[in-house]
């Protein structure tokens, strides 16, 4: 997949600024006594909320044949989605809980590399200059931004983190090849959640499920985690290759780090506010391409 749209790399752009924001959510609930498993089963729950209730109010004017119903249980890429969007949100809250913020940034961002590798060795996508310096350059950004920090870690949260990272990698991945139809949102989400309800049965004695702020948090953790980043990556998944999505998705880091510097402190050192701005200017350089790639066709499209 090469095919580059300004708008399907805006969406990936804003995906992760709210998976940032989630992030500090997330953070903000655990300190509030508000459980992994709370979040993700009121996430889910309101997921299946919204995207049944959508589907309910369009149903009359869509296609609900068996034939696509067929189609969308057997993409093996629909359950695929289902499963990752569920451990990545479990393996990374985990993690948040289990060392610090940074640390678990460290592990989930392994994931546009294997991203990337995932498009060239199954979609056959072409090696890029600019896509892989991109990378190169967020890599060096990601470790001037949090190696400052290695002191903190535990084993447990970096392997929660970098098992989050694959996960999530695996999913942006699999949004690519779900089938097009409104009601696959419905059966990922469905699915996810029955797969979610599965995991809370086993931790039954942490839920805090009836407090008011295990509702509050899940419902925003819901309406960023879950509603507006499904919708934004599901969109920009379908119009960028998979190196320019994980590219751009990695504004998550710079914004979880900003609001937690503006939150907790400590004021950043020297290097980290070299490595924030390494990153910034990756990512906006890459939009900017996109950008101007878009118009140049469109001028060519109108001067044909």
């Amino acid at each position: 997949m090469n095919k580059i749209n300004n708008l399907g790399a805006t969406a990936a752009l804003l995906s992760g600024i709210i998976y940032g924001v989630n992030s500090i959510i997330v953070k903000i609930a655990h300190n509030e006594g508000v459980t992994t498993f709370d979040l993700l089963l009121y996430q889910f729950f309101f997921a299946f909320l919204w995207f049944g209730g959508r589907y309910l109010v369009i149903q009359k004017k869509l296609d609900n044949s068996r034939v696509h119903r067929k189609l969308i249980i057997k993409n093996p890429y629909n359950w695929i989605a289902a499963v990752t969007t569920v451990l990545t949100g479990l393996l990374y809250y985990s993690s948040i809980q289990l060392t610090d913020p940074s640390i678990a940034s460290l592990g989930l961002f392994q994931y546009p590399w294997m991203l990337f590798l995932m498009g060239i060795i199954i979609n056959k996508e072409t090696i890029i200059f600019k896509n892989v310096f991109s990378v190169i350059l967020i890599w060096t950004g990601t470790i001037l931004l949090i190696g400052s920090t290695i002191e903190s870690m535990t084993i447990a949260g970096l392997i929660y983190g970098v098992a989050a990272g694959a996960s999530f990698a695996m999913y942006l991945f699999s949004l690519q090849k779900i089938t097009e139809h409104p009601v696959t949102k419905v059966f990922i989400i469905t699915l996810a959640t029955i797969l979610v309800a599965v995991f809370v049965m086993f931790k039954m004695n942490q839920l805090t499920i009836f407090t008011k702020d295990a509702f509050s948090y899940g419902l925003i953790t819901a309406i960023l985690g879950q509603i507006l980043t499904f919708e934004l990556t599901a969109y920009s998944a379908k119009r960028v290759s998979s190196v320019v999505m994980g590219t751009l998705t990695t504004t998550e880091l710079p914004v979880a780090m900003i609001l937690t510097w503006v939150i907790w402190g400590p004021i950043p050192t020297i290097i980290k506010i070299v490595g924030l701005l390494l990153m910034l200017f990756s990512i906006l350089w890459l939009q900017y391409e996109q950008s101007k790639g878009e118009a140049t066709r469109n001028y060519q499209s109108l001067e044909s």
